[in-house]
Parts: C-alpha cells; structure tokens; sequence
C-alpha cells in the first residue's frame, strides 16, 4: 500500500465522517483532503494521548519542524509527511501546515475551547476549500462553526454559499449535531451508523 492509502486507511479508522466527507470530492482531490485531515487527527491523537506536557509540547514542535521542512521538497519515510509532500504541495506550503499546531498546542493541559482551538479549525477549512478551488474565506468561516458545534446560518457576515466537497458536508454535520442536541437528542457519536445515515441524507436531499 503506497502512502496515500495508508494514509486514508488511518484517516477511516480515527475519524469515519471526515473520511466519508472527502468520499464526496472529486477523485483527484481526495488524496490531498484525506492526507490534510489526517493531519489534524494525527495532531489531536498527540495531545489526546499526552500525560506531560511538556513532552506533548516537544511532539508538537517535531511534526511542527517536519512540517515545514516540505518546502525544501524533502520528507521522512513516514506514510503521513510522504502524502502530504505528494498531494497537498504546492497548493498549501509546508510552512502553512504547520501553524495547525496553533490549532492543537492550546489544549495541552485544559479541558477549555480556547479561540486559538476554534480559529485553527477555521484554518483548516481554508485550506481543504483551497485544495478543493473553493473560497478560503467561506472555508475559514465554516470551519470556525465546525469547531463550536453551531448551525451554520446567521452566525458570519461571510455569505455561505453552497460548497461542493468536504466543506459544506462538513458543516451540515455540525449544523445536525447543534440541532439535535437543541432539540434534545444528544449528537449521534461520531461514526455512527444512524450519523452516516444523517450525513448521506443531508448530501442527497441538502437537508
């Protein structure tokens, strides 16, 4: 298996709704969208798994460095940096991947959201609208609501039009789990079958 299948086989097993999600972009855009939100599993695994923090920190700091050494065109023989190289470069620059740690480096030691946690999330989205041709601005927008869980209606000045990829998916999910749990329905746990199926009806039906 090359690195981009290993790379979607991690990003299936950590997290089945994102790797659902990019099942909706074109072909040639999923290895890139898988190996980018691998990423940030990969980073949320690190400090999920972190009893120290400061051996947390040194983590980050590595994938940090290794991150940005992709804009000399030079990578580890390690499946997830490889796939980054090859599908995300030269549409997102090493060193952009590796403010994600921003994203991550903040919850070390917390159980908080801090903003930092939430405007990388926003982030992240600009960057798979990037990859996707989309908007990076509506992607940085709905990826902040992503993050805080929000329906995805009157909560930006940025107009939401519809996104065809893992953006707008993305967004229907969190717009369903704010629903739910308004009316409430706990959220379905991620990679439940009765959410996939909340996933493929909001993609079918756009409800």
């Amino acid at each position: 298996m090359n690195a981009a299948g290993i790379v979607a086989a991690e990003l299936k097993a950590r997290d089945h709704d994102r790797w659902l999600a990019c099942l909706y972009a074109p072909a040639p855009l999923r290895p890139g969208l898988m190996a980018l939100f691998a990423l940030d599993c990969e980073l949320a695994q690190l400090v999920a798994t972190t009893s120290e923090p400061m051996i947390g920190e040194i983590r980050l700091a590595w994938w940090r460095e290794r991150l940005e050494e992709l804009d000399q065109g030079r990578a580890p023989a390690q499946p997830l940096l490889q796939a980054l190289l090859a599908d995300v470069l030269p549409l997102v620059a090493g060193v952009e991947l590796a403010k994600l740690e921003d994203r991550w480096l903040p919850l070390i030691g917390t159980s908080e959201v801090p903003a930092a946690h939430v405007e990388g999330g926003g982030l992240l989205f600009a960057l798979a609208a990037r990859l996707l041709g989309g908007d990076p601005a509506e992607g940085r927008a709905l990826g902040r609501l992503w993050v805080l869980g929000e329906p995805a209606t009157g909560r930006t000045s940025v107009p939401l039009r519809p996104l065809s990829g893992l953006v707008a998916i993305s967004a229907r999910d969190a717009a369903l789990a704010a629903m739910r749990t308004r009316a409430g329905r706990p959220p379905e746990p991620r990679g439940a079958l009765a959410r996939q199926w909340l996933l493929l009806k909001a993609v079918a039906t756009g409800r």
